[in-house]
């Protein structure tokens, strides 16, 4: 079509069709036309080929993994045996390589040729140094003339509010305290609905606040209470519209701890990326969740050698109230440099950790 604004037009095709004459026969396709359909229908994946194909991709991704720590290994600085054995231990829990090559360096040169050839001296050494890169923080309970507020906040996906309800009704963190729930999670009727039901079963007060014009008046029909918790929107760190309309609802709650929950699991690319972005909301500590979920705790040490944020919680499950931990810096330290303590630890559920919180308040100690 032809005109101004033909190019605008869509570019059309004349089609013509005719059926063959009634006493003329209808051409026969060759022979090897045939089998090569036949081998073209043959060849369409069927559901058992597609379940094949992704376990395969999967075991190719295992192999990938493990091409990517062998290269990394083999970059491996020239190091005394204990130290590299240490340096490889590291890497397999995760831990930056550039992070793991500082640490080893630095008690390479501070350690001398005798030393150095003494196993427990070399790993106690190393121990202290990466547990100077943990920064643990307790949260108080009491706030004195009013209530606690803690408010938790993240991305989408990383179990904020199952960490809220195990913080809320855990005996070893605040489930002797008087504390009342409020949801700001405007967004999402099934989160509004399951803190609904978990504040029923426990027996606490919630309310929702929809807009932060109303979180003073909330805040304040609670102020007399041991602490309060609000429940948060998941929010991606690339949305900026709907992270600042959370920084509003922070903003008008003024908590006196906000804190950032991220998965174990998340690359350390996209940790970094989300403690960057969410830096408006002003985190004063970090929980880690999906702890038995990891393939090592590497990932903690780096996000909290780069975020300098202290850490507050670990989640390792989806059982309210038990499924959280207090950070235990020796254990973390042990697992970073033995990973397959982190798995003992998965394979009995985090039984013996717990154990040693209860022993650790029963004796008035801090575990840390």
């Amino acid at each position: 079509r032809n005109g101004l604004f033909s190019f605008l037009s869509k570019e059309m095709v004349e089609v013509t069709a005719a059926t063959p004459d009634k006493d003329q026969p209808v051409p026969q396709p060759a022979k090897g036309q045939v089998e090569r359909a036949k081998k073209s229908i043959a060849s369409v994946p069927t559901p058992n080929l597609v379940n094949d194909l992704q376990e395969e991709i999967y075991e190719l991704r295992g192999h990938v993994r493990e091409l990517a720590d062998r290269v990394k290994l083999e970059r491996m600085p020239a190091l005394p045996y204990h130290l590299a054995e240490s340096y490889k231990k590291m890497i397999r829990s995760g831990v930056e390589e550039k992070l793991v090559i500082e640490l080893t360096q630095a008690v390479n040169t501070e350690l001398t040729g005798n030393q150095l050839e003494d196993r427990s001296l070399v790993i106690n050494e190393l121990s202290q140094r990466v547990a100077e890169r943990i920064k643990i923080r307790r949260l108080s309970t009491k706030n004195n003339s009013r209530a606690r507020i803690v408010a938790l906040v993240g991305p989408t996906g990383v179990g904020k509010t199952t960490t809220l309800a195990k913080l809320v009704t855990s005996y070893r963190f605040w489930g002797r305290s008087d504390t009342a729930l409020i949801s700001a999670d405007t967004y999402r009727v099934a989160a509004i609905e399951q803190l609904k039901t978990f504040a029923s079963i426990a027996g606490l007060p919630l309310e929702t606040v929809y807009k932060p014009s109303a979180m003073a008046n909330v805040l304040s029909r609670h102020s007399q209470r041991d602490a309060l918790f609000i429940d948060t929107a998941g929010r991606s760190q690339a949305d900026t519209k709907r992270l600042e309309e959370l920084a509003e609802f922070i903003d008008a709650a003024q908590p006196d701890d906000v804190l950032l929950c991220l998965a174990v699991s998340t690359r350390m690319e996209d940790q970094l990326d989300i403690i960057q972005k969410y830096k408006r909301l002003k985190p004063t500590g970090i929980i880690f969740t999906k702890l038995d979920e990891s393939r090592g705790p590497g990932m903690i040490l780096n996000t909290l050698d780069s975020s300098k944020l202290p850490l507050t919680h670990l989640t390792c499950g989806q059982n309210v109230p038990d499924d959280i931990l207090k950070p235990n810096k020796k254990w973390l330290v042990n697992s970073i440099l033995e990973p397959d303590k982190l798995y003992t630890l998965q394979r009995t559920h985090f039984r013996e950790w717990i154990k040693l919180e209860r022993d650790a308040e029963s004796e008035g100690a801090n575990v840390c």
